[in-house]
């Protein structure tokens, strides 16, 4: 499994993010920017290194600000994010639970993501769909019409015919406004942000510049972190879907 997540490049050497940009992200997180901090509160406690060695902690990268070699995920903690994940979202399903999934990053995650839904449903859980055709407001643009379009029982803010990236909370704290609440998310970026900050249990994608998550983790926030590359081309995910698919579907 770690080989073939490293030929697929979702995790190992990074393929998407320097080093230099991903560092650049931890200001304007500690600052408050709503595109950094995932809807999490709380943030601006820390300091620079305080975040980078969180970061650290769940990816293997260096957690010295002063380092600019290339950014890297370690392979053996993909695979124990994977593992981990799969593992509380199989008991899950077992017990008939609900879960809302979403990701803010469809070009990379979307397929991944229906993969692990579909079985999860197998498995025996439910997927819920709150909201779904209801125009909600959103920070950029607030004249557009907005909405989360399900596809795969997968949530992405949508414009119309657009799939958009995000990293807003906006679209998740949209959908928690109507009860009754999942009892389990699987997201990423504001999606993921927003849930962990009401205190649902997550399972959470996080990429090597998503720093906010990892600082949720750090603090021992109801979360799960799965560290890999989330803008892959979405066939690369494969490995990834199918580790999902064993663990979920194991003697159900």
């Amino acid at each position: 499994m770690r080989a073939a997540l490293l030929a697929a490049g979702i995790t190992g050497p990074h393929q998407s993010h320097s080093r230099s940009s991903t560092l650049a992200k931890i200001a304007p997180l500690l600052e408050g920017d709503p595109d950094k901090t995932f809807g999490l509160s709380g943030l601006e406690r820390y300091s620079e290194s305080d975040v980078l060695g969180f970061m650290a902690d769940l990816t293997g990268c260096s957690n010295h600000i002063d380092c600019l070699d290339d950014d890297f995920i370690d392979p053996g903690l993909t695979v124990r994010g994977i593992v981990v994940a799969a593992e509380r979202l199989r008991d899950h399903a077992r017990a008939g639970g609900t879960l809302l999934a979403a990701t803010g990053h469809p070009t990379g995650m979307l397929e991944h993501n229906i993969r692990v839904v579909d079985a999860f449903v197998s498995a025996g859980g439910k997927v819920l769909r709150p909201r779904e055709e209801e125009q909600i407001p959103h920070r950029t643009k607030r004249d557009r019409h907005f909405e989360v379009r399900y596809t795969g029982g997968v949530g992405c803010l949508a414009d119309w015919g657009q799939l958009k990236h995000t990293h807003l909370a906006d679209a998740m704290e949209a959908l928690l406004e109507q009860q009754p609440w999942p009892e389990m998310v699987f997201a990423d970026h504001g999606f993921a942000g927003a849930a962990i900050e009401r205190g649902i249990p997550t399972v959470a994608v996080m990429d090597i510049n998503d720093h906010a998550l990892a600082v949720a983790a750090g603090e021992g926030r109801d979360v799960t972190i799965i560290p890999l590359d989330d803008n892959r081309p979405p066939r690369l995910y494969e490995p990834s879907w199918r580790l999902f698919e064993q663990i979920i579907e194991a003697d159900s």
